[in-house]
């Protein structure tokens, strides 16, 4: 029966990492720092709660670290403590998502891999043939380009196509207006108008096979 005690006890146990309040806080910024570090514990589940057990430790670091931040800067929190804490973990922890789904979707880029779009709507070994006949004879065929595709889908096209940009480098060429996802879209769109026999007779592309 001692076995089960030990492993409760090891679960409940306090677990500090912040240090101690900085000389330069005020009385009050100070009473606020000890109210958080006397709560970690507790402040800690918030954050495995809206972040997973994963990715806790660095959400919680931020949000600590933006707490200082404030106390440090901006005086004391005004009202509870606890209360604004909540806050910054929620922020922290989307802003942790966001960064980690960018960082995967990083690996494979729109531009540098054709196999992102491999769906229904797939690049097809003729689509790459046509997509090199219109590379060869680009200057000739933007005219033709501008009036198949819609003004978004046009640039990005052309970036994806003529300059090798990646969903992500195309985003921040049209001044982050559209999303990264918005640009696969896009793209994904002006390579399905390319499968249209009537589109690639007037771009004087090679036709679909049948």
């Amino acid at each position: 029966m001692s076995e089960p005690k030990r492993w409760r006890k090891g679960l409940d146990q306090e677990f500090h990492t912040l240090g101690e309040p900085s000389p330069s806080l005020s009385p009050k910024e100070r009473n606020q720092w000890e109210k958080v570090r006397a709560n970690e514990k507790s402040l800690r589940r918030i954050a495995r709660a809206y972040a997973t057990a994963e990715h806790e430790n660095p959400v919680f670091v931020a949000a600590t670290a933006g707490l200082l931040a404030k106390l440090e800067n901006s005086g004391p929190v005004e009202g509870n403590v606890l209360t604004y804490m909540h806050k910054i973990l929620r922020n922290e922890a989307g802003a942790h998502r966001k960064k980690i789904a960018e960082q995967q979707q990083r690996v494979y880029p729109v531009g540098d891999d054709v196999h992102l779009l491999d769906t229904v709507d797939s690049v097809t070994p003729e689509d790459l043939v046509a997509l090199k006949e219109i590379k060869e004879s680009l200057k000739e065929k933007l005219p033709l380009l501008r009036k198949e595709f819609s003004a978004q889908q046009y640039k990005v096209f052309l970036l994806t196509e003529a300059e090798g940009m990646n969903s992500y480098e195309i985003s921040e060429v049209l001044g982050g207006t559209v999303s990264p996802g918005a640009v696969r879209q896009s793209l994904l769109a002006a390579r399905q108008k390319l499968k249209r026999p009537a589109v690639r007779a007037r771009l004087g592309v090679s036709p679909l096979t049948e």
